[in-house]
């Protein structure tokens, strides 16, 4: 079977898959290329939309500034896994269409990337609470809606339901390899 249109996955996981890589791509680059890209920066024009942001969290406002050691370290290392969760993605895109191993395997690779991208949303998300709302907590119910919780639970929600369609099928291929032996 030619997995060229990988018709067993659904077209969601793939466009998903495909447009937040290039989205995480856009993200690496800010923040591995901090201060050139933020507003002030030679790079900035690249990436103006995130001027808004970084005026709703205030720990993207002075790159120089250490509210919190972990809260850099948090950044840079997001940063980094961003990097490794769109290795992922990409190998997971050409496993499907390429047709070289078969849709269970590719889904787990696709799994694991999304799971990946769920997990650290999560921890990003628990800064917050954690630093008991210090970058975030400045910012009216509205702006907080529109520009932290709206985008950021997307990356939540999407990459779980990836997680529970993918696992789904997982399991199902897993059960009925052990029926068979």
């Amino acid at each position: 079977m030619s997995n060229a249109a990988s018709p067993e996955v659904p077209l969601w996981i793939r466009t998903w898959t495909l447009v937040s890589s290039l989205v995480v791509i856009w993200d690496f680059g800010y923040c591995l290329l901090r201060p050139l890209s933020m507003e002030g920066g030679s790079l900035n024009f690249l990436w103006k939309p995130y001027n808004l942001y970084a005026k709703e969290l205030k720990v993207q406002q002075d790159p120089k500034k250490k509210h919190h050691v972990t809260i850099p370290l948090t950044y840079k290392n997001t940063a980094f896994m961003n990097g490794i969760e769109t290795l992922l993605n990409f190998t997971y895109l050409g496993l499907l269409k390429s047709g070289q191993v078969n849709v269970g395997q590719a889904n787990l690779v696709g799994f694991s990337a999304a799971l990946m991208t769920l997990s650290k949303t999560v921890l990003y998300w628990l800064i917050e609470p954690f630093s008991g709302y210090q970058h975030i907590g400045h910012n009216s119910l509205k702006d907080l809606i529109i520009l932290w919780i709206i985008p950021n639970g997307l990356w939540i929600v999407v990459p779980a339901a990836i997680v529970y369609t993918l696992g789904k099928d997982l399991n199902h291929r897993l059960d009925v390899n052990s029926k068979q032996d």
